[in-house]
């Protein structure tokens, strides 16, 4: 970072912090490869990038709670089937948070619905507290061990190999789960 001008060094953390309101993998990642690189100390980068996970995730909660200021909302919200995932959410939050904290493109959905089925706030914040305290812990440690083993030299590739990661993963969950009807066999059916 001894490229950029002393006084526009600290932006770094401004972006760090506002990396997962774009895209909270990335950001994670990034901020976990700057860390391994040494571009900044590893216990501020790691404070930042999960205030800014935490904040990113908690207003989501506020988009589902605000839906049901609509009357078809709440009619849609009354209905017996949803009725029986808002009981399911509310008993099971802790489990329903982790889950959507690691798997990829249900964390937003997630989100909003706890607003919408009126899971306690606190709870929310709890919770999601915990689970962004758990990944970014994880994804440190990985590209930190990672770090340790490919050695000085080699640490530039850190970032490269986790995006590559990401977003092949990213891809495959896209794309790599069509449904071909003709391949199932049906289990039911008369030959």
């Amino acid at each position: 970072m001894n490229w950029l001008p002393a006084s526009l060094q600290d932006l770094v953390y401004l972006g760090i912090f506002l990396g997962p309101f774009v895209q909270e993998d990335a950001a994670v990642l990034a901020a976990a490869s700057l860390s391994v690189n040494e571009m900044r100390p590893t216990l501020l980068i790691y404070a930042v990038i999960l205030a800014g996970l935490i904040t990113s995730d908690l207003w989501k909660y506020w988009m589902g709670w605000a839906a049901l200021r609509y009357p078809k909302a709440r009619a849609f919200a009354e209905k017996k089937h949803v009725a029986d995932w808002r009981d399911r959410i509310n008993r099971h939050l802790a489990l329903t948070i982790l889950i959507s904290r690691f798997v990829p493109f249900s964390r937003i959905p997630a989100y909003i619905a706890c607003g919408f089925f009126g899971v306690k706030y606190w709870r929310y914040c709890l919770y999601i507290a915990f689970t962004a305290f758990l990944y970014v812990s994880a994804v440190f440690l990985v590209c930190h061990l990672i770090g340790e083993v490919m050695g000085e030299q080699l640490r530039w590739l850190i970032p490269i190999a986790g995006f590559s990661f990401l977003i092949g993963y990213l891809l495959f969950r896209r794309f790599g789960h069509k449904k071909d009807d003709s391949s199932q066999d049906d289990i039911f059916s008369e030959n």
